[in-house]
C-alpha cells in the first residue's frame, strides 16, 4: 500500500481559525479552486477555538481587498504567508471601519446599483457587525449579506 503524499506548503497562504462551516465561502470569495494544490480542513479540532476550518493554498498571496473580504467571515481569522516553507508573516484579520467595493448594497434604489460607483459601507457596533451604506444609509446586518 502506498503512503499518502505530504503536501507541505512551500510558498503560499494559510487561512486559519475560520469559523466552522465558512471554508467553502472563503474559497468562493477568493475565486478558488484554481491551478495548484489547495488543502481544506473542515471542523478541525483547535485548542484555542474548539473547532475551526482551515484553508492552505500554494502560490496564493492576498491583497488588502481579499483580506478585508475574508475578515467578514468572522472574528479571529489569521492569515499566514509562507515563503520557502517557513511562515514569513502572520496577521489576525479585522473588519475595517470603512469597506470600499467589498459589499453590495441590497437597496434597489441605491445609486450603487445603477451607476458606476464603488459601494462604500461603514462598520457599526461590535461583532456581529452591521454595515451602513454611505449613499442611501441602508443598514445591513451580518446575517443579511
Amino acid at each position: 500500500m502506498s503512503q499518502p503524499r505530504d503536501y507541505r506548503l512551500v510558498d503560499g497562504t494559510v487561512i486559519d481559525h475560520l469559523p466552522v462551516g465558512t471554508a467553502a465561502r472563503a474559497l468562493e470569495l477568493l475565486g478558488l479552486p484554481r491551478e495548484g494544490p489547495i488543502t481544506v480542513g473542515i471542523n478541525v479540532p483547535s485548542p484555542s477555538h474548539g473547532r475551526k476550518d482551515i484553508v492552505r493554498v500554494e502560490g496564493l498571496f492576498l491583497g488588502k481587498r481579499e483580506l478585508d473580504r475574508l475578515a467578514l467571515l468572522g472574528p479571529n481569522i489569521t492569515v499566514s504567508i509562507v515563503r520557502e516553507g517557513a511562515i514569513g508573516e502572520k496577521t489576525v484579520l479585522s473588519v475595517p471601519t470603512r469597506l470600499v467595493a467589498i459589499l453590495d448594497c441590497r437597496n434597489p434604489t441605491c445609486i450603487t446599483g445603477s451607476e458606476a460607483v464603488d459601494s462604500v459601507f461603514v462598520r457599526m457596533g461590535e461583532f456581529p457587525y452591521s454595515y451602513k451604506c454611505t449613499y442611501c444609509q441602508r443598514v445591513t446586518r451580518d446575517d443579511e449579506r
